[in-house]
C-alpha cells in the first residue's frame, strides 16, 4: 500500500454521501446470497459440529429418547480433501518470449518461496476444505514489510479465517470474480481493542443488517474492509526510445551543451486515458477508522474457491458436499438410533407379573433395569395359583428395517461418490491395477472440486506475478526456489550508470561488483509471463515412487543396478546419508557412469584391449616390412642409375666398378668426381 490518497479535502456531505453508497453496496451483497449463506453455515456445521445432524422432523419424533450419530459423511469430505493435499496444484510460469525464459525460471523460483514463506498450503487447505464442504471459501494475496526496520516489501498468500466474512460484488460474472467491482470482509474484534487501535473513533458496528449483526455479543464490535474500484483518468506519454510512462512521473531530462552527447529522451505523443484504481480502507459503522489506501494493482487480492456452483435464471447456486448427502446421513442416524434402542432393550424384555407377587419387594424388581441381580423374590398369589412372575418375549428386528439400514447407508455412498474400495476396504479386486481403478473413480466423481481449487490456485498466481515487479522493484537479494526445495540467492535488479544516456539502468546476466567478482543478476521487473498450473502428485509423493522405481532396478546386475542405488540413496529423507551418497557417486564417477563435478577427477583412461595391441602391433610389424622393401627398392634403383651413367661416360668409375655388388662400397662411401674430370 501507498500513503493515504484522501488528500483533497471534502465537504462533509460527499463523505457521508459517500458512506451512504457503501451501506447499499453491503446491503445488495447481503440480499442477494443470505440465504445461501445461512445454508453454508448449517452445511459446515451438520459435518464437523456434534450435535448438528439431527432435523427438527426426526428430532421430535425421538423425542427426549437417545439421538445418536453415525457420522460417515466426514469421512467421506476427508478423503476429498486429504487427496487434494496430496496432489496440491502448482503454479507454472512461462515466458512469453524465448529471451525471457531465464526471468520466468526466477519468478517460479520466487512464487516458490512466497508460497513457503507465507505457509500457502494452509491457505490452500482451509479455502479447501470449506468448499468442498459447504461450497465456498477463500484466501488472500497481500503484502508485508521484509523486516520490522526494512523498507522492502514480500508477497504473501494468507488463509481468511471466516470465509463467510467474504461479500463478493454480486453484479460479478467472472468465475474467479476478477470483474468484481467491490468487495467486503467483515470482522469482529473486542471494544478494547478498537478503543486500543482507534482512540479518537466511535465504537459502532458496521452495518447492522438484520441477521447479521452483533454476532458476538456486546464484548465485540464488526467492522468492515471494503475494496472499491473506481475509474480514473490517465495521462500517458510517448517517449522517442518508444517506452510509455505516466506523465506525472515524466520529467524532461536536461539539454547537454556537449555536442558529442548523445540525443536526450525526449516526448513523442501524449493522450488521456480510463484506468481503473484500487482502494481499500477499514470502516466502522459510522465512518472510516484507516484509508482509503491505494493498491499497487487493479485486481482485487482476495481469491474466491468454489465447490458446485451452477447458474439457475441468472442467480448462482453454491453448495459443497455436504448438501446432496443430508438426507441420507439423517435417515441413517435415525434409523442407527432405533436400531441401538432395540438392541439395548433385549437383555431387559419386561416382566409380567400380579402387584401382590412383588408386594414388599418393590425396591428389588425397581433396580432390575440398572442392577444385575442373581434372583429376586416374590409372593405367591392366590388368584395367580402356580403362576410366576415371567419375562416377556424382547423385541424383534425387523428383516426390512435391517433392509432400510442398508439402503440408507448405499445412498449416503452414491450421493458422495466415496464408495468402500475409495476408503479402503476390500473388495473383489485382486490385481493392484484393479485396486488402484476402482479408488480412482472416487477420485473422478469429485475431480470438480480438485479442478475449482486448481483453478484458485492458478488465480493467486496471476495475482502475485502481478504484483512481482511493483514489490520487487528495488536492488535487493531474494532467495528462490527449485522444485526439490534447493534454495538459491539471486540478486535483482542491479542498477549500473549508462555512458552513453548518463542515466542508471538495470542490467541483467552478470556484473562486476566492488569487491572484484562475479554475480548473476536478474531485471525481474522486465518481460512478460503467463501464469499455469501443474497438477499431480507433490514432489515428496514423487520422490517416493521414484524410491521405489530404484529399489526395483537396484535388484539386478551391471552399471544400471549400481547407479539405481546412487538414485534410491537420493531419494530417502534420512539422515546421515550425506556422507555415504558422496562416497558412492565419486566412485560413480571413477566408474564413468556420471559426469565429472568442478572438484572431481576425471576418470582413468579404460586399459587397452590385448586384441587390439596384437593387432597394433602386427600392423606395425607389417608397415615395417613395407618400409625395409621400399628402401631396399631405392637404393637398387639409385644403383641402376648410377651405373648407366657410367657405361655412358657421364660419371667416371667409382673404386669396385665391375666388383660384384656385394663387394661394393656402400652408398655413403662413392666418389662423385668434379665435373669436367672424367
Amino acid at each position: 500500500m501507498v500513503d493515504d490518497i484522501d488528500t483533497q479535502p471534502s465537504k462533509a456531505d460527499d463523505k457521508e454521501e459517500r458512506f451512504t453508497r457503501i451501506r447499499r453496496r453491503y446491503r445488495m451483497c447481503v440480499e442477494a446470497i443470505a440465504d445461501q449463506r445461512q445454508k453454508w453455515v448449517d452445511d459446515f456445521e451438520f459435518a464437523w459440529v456434534d450435535g448438528k445432524q439431527w432435523d427438527t422432523h426426526f428430532g421430535a419424533m425421538r423425542g427426549t429418547r437417545p439421538k445418536y450419530e453415525f457420522n460417515k459423511l466426514r469421512q467421506a469430505i476427508k478423503q476429498v480433501v486429504n487427496d487434494n493435499r496430496q496432489n496440491t496444484p502448482a503454479i507454472k510460469v512461462r515466458a512469453t518470449e524465448e529471451g525471457d525464459k531465464p526471468l520466468a525460471e526466477v519468478r517460479q523460483g520466487l512464487i516458490r518461496n512466497i508460497e513457503s514463506e507465507s505457509k500457502a498450503d494452509e491457505a490452500y487447505d482451509w479455502g479447501g476444505l470449506y468448499a468442498i464442504t459447504s461450497g465456498f471459501g477463500c484466501w488472500r494475496v497481500t503484502t508485508e514489510w521484509a523486516d520490522g526496520d526494512a523498507f522492502d516489501q514480500d508477497i504473501r498468500i494468507r488463509r481468511i479465517h471466516n470465509p463467510w466474512s467474504v461479500w463478493f460484488d454480486p453484479a460479478a460474472k467472472e468465475f474467479d470474480r476478477s470483474d468484481a467491482r467491490f468487495v467486503f470482509v467483515d470482522d469482529t474484534i473486542t471494544r478494547e481493542e478498537f478503543n486500543d487501535r482507534w482512540p479518537n473513533k466511535d465504537c459502532v458496528n458496521f452495518e447492522n443488517t438484520e441477521g447479521f449483526g452483533d454476532w458476538f455479543g456486546k464484548d465485540a464490535v464488526r467492522i468492515a474492509e471494503y475494496w472499491e474500484k473506481t475509474e480514473v483518468d490517465r495521462e500517458m506519454v510517448q517517449l522517442s526510445d518508444g517506452s510509455v510512462v505516466d506523465a506525472k512521473e515524466w520529467t524532461p531530462p536536461e539539454l547537454s551543451m556537449d555536442p558529442m552527447a548523445p540525443p536526450p529522451v525526449t516526448e513523442v505523443n501524449r493522450r488521456k486515458v480510463r484506468s481503473i484504481k484500487l482502494t481499500v480502507e477499514i470502516l466502522s459503522g459510522k465512518e472510516t477508522l484507516e484509508g482509503p489506501f491505494e493498491w499497487l494493482d487493479n485486481q482485487i487480492p482476495i481469491v474466491p474457491v468454489w465447490g458446485d456452483i451452477v447458474t439457475v435464471e441468472g442467480r448462482d447456486l453454491i453448495s459443497g458436499m455436504v448438501r446432496p448427502a443430508r438426507d441420507a446421513q439423517t435417515l441413517y442416524n435415525f434409523e442407527r438410533s432405533n436400531f441401538a434402542e432395540v438392541i439395548a432393550k433385549q437383555p431387559s424384555a419386561p416382566f409380567l407379573y400380579t402387584p401382590k407377587q412383588i408386594a414388599g419387594y418393590e425396591k428389588e424388581w425397581e433396580g432390575l433395569a440398572t442392577d444385575d441381580a442373581p434372583g429376586l423374590p416374590y409372593n405367591p398369589d392366590p388368584n395367580a395359583p402356580g403362576v410366576m412372575p415371567q419375562r416377556q418375549q424382547p423385541p424383534v428386528m425387523s428383516p426390512g428395517y435391517m433392509a432400510a439400514l442398508q439402503l440408507s447407508s448405499d445412498d449416503l455412498k452414491a450421493v458422495t461418490g466415496i464408495y468402500d474400495a475409495s476408503l479402503g476396504a476390500r473388495s473383489n479386486e485382486t490385481s493392484g491395477r484393479a485396486i488402484m481403478a476402482r479408488k480412482q473413480e472416487g477420485d473422478v466423481a469429485n475431480y470438480d472440486y480438485a479442478d475449482n481449487i486448481a483453478r484458485a490456485i492458478r488465480r493467486t498466481g496471476e495475482l502475485v506475478n502481478r504484483l512481482i515487479p511493483k514489490v520487487y522493484s528495488n536492488e535487493r537479494q531474494i532467495r528462490i526456489l527449485g522444485e526439490d526445495g534447493a534454495e538459491k540467492y539471486v540478486q535483482i535488479n542491479h542498477l549500473e550508470l549508462n555512458p552513453a544516456t548518463n542515466q542508471w539502468e538495470s542490467v541483467s546476466g552478470n556484473y562486476v561488483g566492488a569487491d572484484g567478482k562475479t554475480y548473476e543478476t536478474y531485471d525481474i521487473t522486465q518481460g512478460k509471463y503467463d501464469v499455469t498450473i501443474s497438477t499431480g502428485p507433490s514432489y515428496t509423493t514423487q520422490r517416493m515412487e521414484a524410491l521405489d522405481a530404484f529399489m526395483q532396478l537396484s535388484q539386478g546386475q551391471g552399471p544400471l543396478a549400481e547407479l539405481a542405488k546412487y538414485g534410491m540413496l537420493k531419494s530417502m529423507d534420512t539422515p546421515g546419508m550425506d556422507e555415504t551418497m558422496e562416497a558412492m557417486r565419486r566412485q560413480l564417477v571413477i566408474a564413468g557412469l556420471l559426469e565429472p563435478g568442478e572438484n572431481d577427477q576425471p576418470p582413468a583412461p579404460p586399459p587397452p584391449n590385448p586384441k587390439d595391441i596384437a593387432g597394433a602391433e602386427k600392423d606395425a610389424a607389417q608397415a615395417a616390412k613395407y618400409g625395409a622393401e621400399a628402401e631396399s627398392q631405392q637404393i637398387q634403383n639409385q644403383q641402376a642409375a648410377m651405373q648407366l651413367g657410367y657405361q655412358q661416360g657421364m660419371l667416371g668409375a667409382p673404386p669396385g666398378w665391375g666388383q660384384p655388388m656385394e663387394q661394393m662400397p656402400p652408398q655413403g662411401g662413392f666418389f662423385m668426381p668434379e665435373a669436367g674430370n672424367a
